[in-house]
């Protein structure tokens, strides 16, 4: 004879079923909980910045900010700065996660763990020990505002580093190089051509953890006596809070929109993937 399992009872589905339902309320409590927690600050921010009391809704204080003459040079300048880190960040960590991948996996790891340094050395020590070499090699250079890149790279480092090496190791890199090696392509035609626009993602998400990273960042400006948008937000809000409340919610709200570009075009680039495999096998 044969065992065969008994059958659930009433009881066991009803555990089951209560059980589900338990797990789906504590899920639906905690996604509120975080919706709260992240948007109603933001909330609060719009409220405040785009309204006056007695007048409503207004975007007076945002212009009144905007006014200030300090306003336009500080944008300005940030906006220099967060392209060329982006830029620098991107033409020193690509090619070396690509080689490091591709050539010295083991030291791959080495770079990784060095990687996260910057989050554990504070920004005072940095400025310090970066301000002596600025002396020594380059004196008239600590007094430049590009002085701030080579920083503004060091800090986005850890968070790129691992965008990059994400998407880097998702490539099957020695099969591509090989397969297009074979097809008579060089190695700077395969990383032009295969392997760059593979990463567009993965370079993307990097650029706008660098692009958010030099749009918050003080304490570094503020030590080297530059006079940048954070800064400038820092500086102003003791006479108009309410317009440093709206530009602080406009800069979130662009940052916001970028980050839904870039998950609409991984998704389609998923998208395509799916497509195409579906062609192949078909």
């Amino acid at each position: 004879m044969i065992d065969r399992p008994n059958a659930p009872t009433v009881s066991t589905r009803t555990s089951r079923s209560s059980g589900g339902r338990g797990g789906n309320a504590a899920t639906t409590a905690i996604f509120v909980v975080a919706l709260i927690f992240f948007f109603l600050p933001w909330i609060a921010a719009a409220v405040f910045g785009f309204t006056r009391p007695g007048e409503g809704i207004t975007a007076a204080p945002l212009l009144e900010s905007l006014q200030n003459p300090k306003a336009l040079p500080a944008i300005r300048d940030t906006l220099l700065l967060t392209l060329a880190s982006t830029l620098l960040m991107l033409a020193l960590l690509v090619p070396t996660n690509i080689f490091l991948n591709l050539r010295a996996p083991q030291l791959a790891k080495v770079a990784e763990m060095l990687s996260v340094l910057p989050l554990v050395i504070s920004a005072v020590a940095l400025v310090s020990g970066v301000s002596q070499f600025y002396r020594a090699v380059a004196p008239a250079f600590i007094n430049s505002l590009w002085s701030l890149v080579p920083l503004y790279v060091i800090l986005s480092m850890p968070l790129c580093y691992r965008a990059i090496d994400a998407g880097v190791k998702a490539l099957d890199l020695r099969t591509l190089f090989a397969a297009s090696s074979s097809l008579g392509a060089g190695t700077w035609t395969t990383l032009l051509r295969v392997v760059l626009p593979n990463l567009r993602v993965a370079m993307l998400s990097a650029a706008l953890l660098s692009v958010a990273m030099c749009l918050a960042e003080y304490a570094m400006a503020s030590l080297l006596l530059h006079y940048t948008f954070p800064v400038f937000l820092v500086e102003v809000s003791n006479n108009n809070p309410r317009g440093i409340a709206a530009l602080s919610f406009i800069t979130v709200i662009i940052t916001w929109l970028l980050l839904v570009a870039i998950s609409a075009m991984s998704r389609a680039d998923r998208a395509t993937d799916t497509a195409t495999d579906k062609v192949r096998k078909n």
